[in-house]
């Protein structure tokens, strides 16, 4: 029976003497379910890429996780020490930074400036800061990695428009007002000159004007003080395990479905796997702060992660307004086909069976117009983030327009247009069973 209902499915979909009202239905039907999963999955590709490669800006300058201690400086190699034994498949790389102010002089202008150390051996492991060096010019990652790693003591790295500002170069030297011991009365500064090591442009206004990088011992001299204000981590990134295997094996499915159910399960949380090593961390180290790097921009990240959801509902109205169309198609459908349901009831056929022909037919249109439109939005998603040729204005964080496809996404949509597909293929199917067979036998 089961093969039989497919079968009557297709005849009435490809039948060429059909009514020519309900053939403009079907492709109206099949048009609006196209359209409505391509551009949801359009917009959720975009959306991802818009929170993955501000989340990668972010993330990158500074440390994925950060150890700090409110108002107390921290003992670096012994913690470093810890943590990389102890949490050595949780942790890649540990590094340290010093936070202090200080004022920049040069042509006869002033400004104050934060100026971090910098663990110079390890930086460049933790962060991405060798990659945001534009001056000098033509570094590769290797050799931007060396010039951090030999920093000599005086050396300085500064943002890009703080060397618009006061008109420097590599070479050039800078000097930092750096403050004595506060007194009751007076405040005094020792002068101190740097060289510029190198410009980095970071994209955000915070670093590019108002922050410079040296070296960490360096900066203790200076302020005669000893440890660290922040450890900075850096997690392992643990592979998708489905990515390891082939789509036509069956590990790809088992693995690909536990990643949604992890997923699902965690469903209001940015990284579930970063919170559950930060829980692993605070609970080892209690008398210290940890956070994620999230935590140093909760609205920007909040607002991402919003934007991201409340996309997905509106749009996946357009999904249930094609459905919508599917509703009325079915119910014309039933409507025409009357005469040939009353006599597959005489002959003996099952209202069960009969309400899946129509059951068929309308998950068939909504199979076929979401396979297209999701394979469309995939081929547009791939243009996009292959070629990113769609510029943005500098308000936003991107000079371009991001595009970041993931196999959960696609899953997402596909699911969820179905069950709008069967939902509205499932209320016009039942009116089937209403059909009077002597009536119908009567009149038609």
């Amino acid at each position: 029976m089961n093969f039989l209902s497919t079968y009557l499915a297709w005849r009435y979909l490809w039948f060429k003497g059909k009514d020519k009202n309900i053939a403009f239905m079907i492709k109206i039907c099949f048009l609006g379910i196209l359209i409505g999963t391509f551009s949801l999955m359009l917009t959720l590709i975009i959306t991802n890429g818009f929170e993955k490669v501000i989340h990668e800006k972010m993330q990158g300058i500074n440390s994925q996780v950060i150890v700090s201690s409110q108002g107390n400086r921290l003992e670096y190699n012994g913690i470093r020490n810890l943590l990389l034994t102890e949490f050595k498949q949780d942790i890649q790389a540990v590094s340290a930074r010093a936070i202090k102010q200080a004022l920049i002089d040069h042509n006869k202008k002033q400004s104050v400036i934060f100026l971090e150390g910098i663990d110079t051996q390890n930086e460049s492991e933790v962060t991405t800061l060798p990659e945001k060096i534009i001056y000098p010019k033509n570094l590769n990652k290797n050799t931007a990695t060396k010039l951090i790693l030999n920093m000599a003591e005086n050396e300085l790295l500064i943002g890009h428009k703080t060397a618009e500002l006061y008109n420097l170069h590599v070479g050039d030297e800078v000097n930092l007002m750096i403050p004595e011991p506060a007194s009751k009365h007076k405040l005094f500064f020792n002068k101190h000159t740097f060289v510029i090591g190198g410009i980095f442009k970071i994209g955000l206004d915070e670093y590019d004007n108002n922050i410079a990088f040296c070296n960490i011992n360096h900066m203790n001299k200076l302020f005669n003080e000893n440890g660290v204000d922040q450890i900075t981590v850096k997690l392992h990134i643990h592979e998708k395990k489905y990515l390891k295997h082939s789509m036509l094996s069956s590990d790809f499915w088992i693995e690909f479905w536990t990643e949604i159910k992890f997923k699902i399960k965690n469903f209001f949380t940015t990284n579930p796997e970063e919170a559950a090593i930060i829980k692993k961390l605070q609970k080892r180290l209690p008398h210290l702060q940890i956070n994620s790097w999230k935590d140093l921009y909760p609205a920007l990240v909040s607002s991402l992660k919003l934007e991201k959801y409340v996309m997905f509902f509106i749009l996946a109205l357009i999904s249930l307004v094609a459905s919508m169309n599917m509703i009325s198609l079915l119910f014309m459908q039933i409507q025409q086909k009357r005469r040939d349901i009353a006599i597959f009831k005489a002959m003996g056929m099952s209202d069960n069976c009969i309400r899946s022909i129509f059951l068929h037919l309308g998950i068939g249109i909504t199979l076929s117009a979401s396979a297209i439109g999701l394979g469309i939005a995939a081929l547009a998603g791939y243009l996009l983030e292959k070629y990113p040729f769609i510029e943005l204005p500098d308000v936003y964080y991107v000079s371009y327009l991001p595009a970041r496809m993931e196999p959960e996404i696609f899953f997402v949509v596909f699911i969820a247009t179905m069950l709008l597909g069967f939902l509205a293929t499932w209320i016009p199917s039942r009116r089937s069973k209403q059909i009077e067979i002597a009536q119908v036998l009567r009149q038609e």
